[in-house]
């Protein structure tokens, strides 16, 4: 199968893009097929120490900046049950960003714009043996969609609506958990 776009975004000549990553000390970027980022979300999840945070970002409606919301101190369980909740939603909305993490070893897994990710951990060979179980492959220089834009055919990002929910809808749901958004100081 093919690469896959999100159904918020929109990119040029997506048909020649594939999922790769590359690893630098304890950084993996890439970028990834839709088809395979809750996959990839799961098995991060797996990976890491608890407990674990969720991560999401939000676009301003008035501003280019975002509000960011966490759920700290999750077990797994509660981890995988966000995915299996709002996988769909937050794998498909162009315009927000997510991602898991541990609250204890400063790991994280982070979902960006144009389907991009970065991976901080001290476990490279097992971050990238789960890439590799996705059929993601190392390269020295990973796609990117940002390589594909023009003047003539630029990218977009949307916010999506599945099944009567936006990403929203999110916080409101997960505040009586905990979920809370990041007020800087």
């Amino acid at each position: 199968m093919g690469f896959l776009i999100c159904q918020g975004v929109n990119a040029p000549d997506a048909d020649k893009l594939s999922s790769g990553y590359k690893t630098e000390g304890s950084s993996i970027n890439g970028i990834i097929s839709a088809d395979l980022m809750g996959k990839l979300a799961e098995g991060f999840i797996d990976l890491v120490d608890d407990p674990v945070f969720f991560l999401l970002e939000l676009a301003r409606e008035d501003s280019d900046g975002y509000d960011i919301y966490y759920l700290d101190n999750c077990t797994k369980e509660v981890a995988h049950a966000i995915m299996e909740r709002y996988g769909e939603l937050l794998i498909q909305d162009g315009l927000s960003r997510f991602g898991f993490g541990s609250n204890s070893s400063e790991e994280e897994l982070y979902f960006m714009d144009y389907q991009e990710f970065m991976i901080y951990t001290q476990k490279t060979k097992a971050a990238e043996k789960l890439l590799g179980g996705l059929g993601i492959q190392k390269t020295a220089k990973p796609d990117s969609m940002w390589e594909h834009f023009s003047e003539a055919a630029p990218g977009s990002l949307s916010s999506v609506e599945v099944e009567g929910e936006t990403v929203y809808d999110i916080p409101d749901a997960l505040e009586e958990a905990g979920m809370y958004r990041y007020e800087e100081e």
